[in-house]
C-alpha cells in the first residue's frame, strides 16, 4: 500500500489513524514544497513516529517520483489534494497500479471560519503568488473579483518558497493587489478584511482590518492568509470586530 497522508499544521495535529498507517511503512517522506509548519519541525514528526522521514523537493516530488512505491508514505503538511501536485500523485500510482489510501489531515480550509465569518459563504480560494520579471500573473485578483460579485468571501492563500526560506506576508501579499487593483476595478480600498497567520500554533494570530490600512499590520507568524470579504451579515460584523487592528494597536 502506499500512502498519502496528512498530518495536520503541526506536529501535534496527526492522527491516530495516520500513525498507525506510518507504523506498517517501511519507507517515509514528506512533501516539504508546498506547505510549511505552523510550529514543530521534522525532528519533532519523527520523534512522535519513531521513524526517519526523507524531506523531498519540488523536482523529487514531482518529477523522480522514486517515493511512489509499495510500503511507502507521503507525508503532507495540512491535508492532501489542495495542491495540484497531490492529484498528480494520485493519478500516477494509479497508472502504476499501486495499491493507494488517503489519509486526510487538518488544514488551513478548516480554519477560515475561526474568525467569526461563516464557512458556507466562502467563494473559490486562490493563491496570491509573488510576481517576478516575466511573471506576473493577475488570476488570484480576478478570482477575488468573482467572489465580491456574489457576495462571497475569498480566503487568499500566500506564496511560499521553502527552498529559499521566504513565505509572503500579508503586506506583500496586499501591495501586490493594490498594484492590479488600482489598473483594474479600485474596488478593494474599503473592503473588510481578516488576516490569519500561523494556525494551529500557541502564537496564532487573528486581525481584521480595512484592506486600505494594510499596512499598519506588524505580524511576523507564519504561514500567513489573508481573506477579503464579501457582505457581511450582522453576526459576522461583530465576530470579526473582536479582532480589529485598532483594537490590537491601541489595546482597546
Amino acid at each position: 500500500m502506499f500512502y498519502i497522508i496528512g498530518i495536520g499544521l503541526n506536529t501535534t495535529q496527526i492522527t491516530l489513524e495516520a500513525i498507525n498507517a506510518i507504523k506498517d511503512c517501511e519507507d517515509i517522506y514528506i512533501d516539504n514544497y508546498t506547505n510549511k509548519f505552523s510550529s514543530g519541525d521534522i525532528s519533532e514528526l519523527e520523534e512522535i513516529i519513531s521513524k526517519k522521514i526523507t524531506l523531498l523537493n519540488r523536482k523529487e516530488l514531482e518529477q523522480d517520483l522514486l517515493y511512489l512505491k509499495d510500503n511507502s508514505a507521503l507525508l503532507v503538511i495540512g491535508s492532501p489534494l489542495s495542491a495540484t501536485t497531490h492529484y498528480t500523485v494520485v493519478q500516477e500510482a494509479k497508472k502504476r497500479k499501486i495499491p493507494l489510501k488517503i489519509i486526510l489531515g487538518i488544514s488551513i480550509f478548516n480554519y477560515k471560519g475561526i474568525c467569526g465569518l461563516f464557512e458556507y459563504k466562502f467563494g473559490k480560494t486562490t493563491s496570491i503568488v509573488y510576481h517576478s520579471k516575466n511573471y506576473k500573473p493577475t488570476s488570484f485578483y480576478n478570482m477575488i473579483l468573482d467572489n465580491l460579485k456574489i457576495k462571497a468571501h475569498t480566503l487568499c492563500l500566500l506564496d511560499i518558497k521553502i527552498n529559499e526560506n521566504r513565505l509572503m506576508n500579508i503586506k506583500e501579499a496586499c501591495e501586490l493587489l493594490s498594484e492590479i487593483d488600482i489598473n483594474k476595478e479600485k474596488i478593494l480600498s474599503e473592503k473588510e478584511c481578516v488576516l490569519i497567520a500561523a494556525m494551529g500554533s500557541d502564537e496564532q494570530e487573528i486581525i481584521s482590518f480595512k484592506f486600505k490600512d494594510y499596512n499598519k499590520i506588524n505580524c511576523n507568524k507564519y504561514p500567513q492568509s489573508l481573506i477579503i470579504c464579501g457582505e457581511l451579515n450582522e453576526f459576522e460584523k461583530v465576530a470579526i470586530d473582536e479582532y480589529r487592528l485598532q483594537r490590537i494597536l491601541f489595546k482597546i
